[in-house]
């Protein structure tokens, strides 16, 4: 009887529950009305509507060239055709747009990838360690990070002492052959025999010989190509080749040189402190994992409440030392220190109750922390970045360039994270089951997957920067932007009818390009 009652009043329910979506359906819409002004007599306003035709009519008829001028007493003769300023400058800009596009997708791109991996769920998701060895992990990550970046400095600095481009030309072969022979004496680094401990020893040590070296070298090349390019600058900066309007100076062959060997020594340091503070935490992850599972009872707890301290110690202490350095509290030890020791204090405690050799999920929260960063940054449109970045670097397409790369980051990253989690897993599972560690995994049955999505998405994204290109021009940010944006609020129509026809043909030309290359590689 009861079951019968129940049928007999779900129709009803459902009925009136479909009534209630439409109710708040309806107040949604009527909101959103409100909200946005909608006002559709304005549109049969005859002063608007003879406003807006006059509007269009100037945006039909683009400025691209001058008309003839007929000169009264000799009909018969007419001005040389010629482009009026506005398409010249609209052509120039135009090309600054495009490469600028083409920079920020490039470096956008390169940094994405290997991001890509921690935001990719089911990658992440197997990543499983005891709290003890992330802690240690944790504790080793700033340690090297820093090492790795004061020592990288101390290099780039020591080679940019030398200014003789032939005495750095000498030390970089110097650099080269000394790593040649440091990689030839002794035991190979790659053995598939098991090593003894003196034989192990002596591979760690060449190997950090040999990374030394490497640093080192890119430092001299660094010093090296800036010296060389000021000087091929110089030498081409007086050289002309062409004839006649269609003359080109070719120094900026020499910049480029100049401007890599800038990005080398700039960049060389951050990246060398992101490897070795990567590589701290990989070995504290794993020797501290190795440590845990050879104690039990007190020993293990009591490592585990030291690891613990150590590493929250630094994470609260890192957070402080950014928020004192963006806030500039008066008292820095009450965000710094204190904090780090009380939390630090409080979190080993409470890793005395926790099983020492129980599996976190690390890689899951991993895997948060870097969704939530592109989701931050995605949530910034690029023209605020640019705003921040006109400040820090000033006006001009360089940027807009550094504008478009964050942004280029944070939105290939996810699409490139999302494009993991939906592989095919027999691959994973093929080479899982050969006895494959994480790396070869990725290498072998990943990343195959993944290339021709990648180059699909990368040249969209091209596509994309150059849109936005054009629109970070209106805060300074270079291209064509800016140009586009004093057009329209001098209300010169026919000068901007010129830039955005510019900007339809290089978008269309680009997206037959990008089509052409996706169907030939995917």
């Amino acid at each position: 009887m009861t079951l019968l009652k129940q049928e007999e009043k779900t129709p009803g329910r459902q009925a009136l529950r479909t009534f209630l979506a439409f109710v708040v359906l309806f107040v949604l819409y009527a909101i959103a009305v409100q909200v946005t002004e909608i006002d559709l007599g304005r549109l049969r306003s005859e002063s608007r509507q003879t406003q807006l035709i006059g509007v269009l009519r100037f945006l039909a008829d683009p400025a691209v060239t001058n008309p003839d001028i007929i000169d009264p007493l000799f009909v018969e003769e007419t001005q040389p055709f010629e482009l009026t300023e506005t398409t010249v400058n609209t052509l120039g800009l135009i090309v600054e747009t495009i490469f600028m596009a083409l920079l920020a997708t490039t470096i956008g791109t390169f940094l994405a990838i290997p991001v890509s991996f921690l935001a990719a769920r089911n990658l992440m998701l197997e990543v499983t360690s005891p709290l003890a060895s992330f802690m240690l992990g944790l504790t080793l990550l700033p340690i090297g990070g820093v090492l790795g970046w004061l020592g990288t400095r101390g290099m780039v600095a020591l080679a940019g002492n030398f200014d003789q481009t032939l005495i750095v030309l000498v030390m970089l072969v110097v650099t080269m052959a000394m790593g040649w022979a440091v990689l030839r004496i002794g035991p190979s680094l790659i053995s598939t025999e098991t090593r003894s401990r003196g034989a192990l020893v002596t591979a760690v040590f060449k190997l950090i010989i040999l990374a030394l070296l490497t640093l080192f070298g890119l430092a001299l090349l660094a010093t090296l190509s800036q010296s060389f390019g000021i000087w091929l600058t110089d030498a081409l900066n007086n050289a002309a080749f062409g004839v006649g309007p269609f003359t080109v100076n070719f120094s900026f062959i020499g910049n480029f040189f100049k401007v890599a060997g800038d990005m080398i020594a700039l960049m060389l340091p951050a990246l060398t402190a992101l490897l070795v503070g990567g590589i701290a935490l990989m070995l504290g992850t794993r020797y501290g994992q190795e440590a845990i599972l050879r104690l039990t009872g007190t020993p293990a707890r009591l490592l585990t409440a030291v690891f613990t301290f150590l590493g929250t110690f630094v994470v609260i202490l890192g957070i402080g030392i950014i928020l004192n350095w963006l806030y500039e509290f008066d008292n820095p030890a009450r965000w710094t220190w204190i904090p780090a020791l009380v939390l630090g204090g409080l979190a080993s405690v409470g890793s005395l109750f926790v099983a020492p050799k129980r599996p976190f999920a690390i890689g899951f929260v991993i895997y948060t922390i870097s969704r939530g960063i592109f989701n931050t940054l995605r949530s910034i449109e690029p023209l605020i970045m640019a705003i921040i970045f006109v400040v820090w670097v000033g006006l001009g397409p360089f940027a807009g360039v550094m504008a478009l790369t964050l942004h280029t980051i944070a939105a290939l990253g996810k699409l490139f994270s999302e494009q993991i989690e939906g592989i095919d897993e027999g691959p994973i599972e093929a080479i899982n089951s050969t006895g494959a560690n994480r790396l070869q995994m990725i290498v072998f049955a990943v990343i195959p997957q993944i290339i021709p999505p990648y180059i699909a998405y990368t040249l969209y994204r091209w596509d994309i920067n150059v849109r936005m290109s054009t629109i970070i021009g209106f805060v300074g940010g270079g291209g064509i932007g800016f140009l586009l944006s004093q057009s329209i609020r001098l209300l010169r129509y026919r000068e901007a009818s010129v830039m955005m026809l510019a900007i339809a043909i290089v978008v269309s030309l680009l997206d037959y390009i990008s089509a052409s290359v996706r169907r030939r590689v995917i």
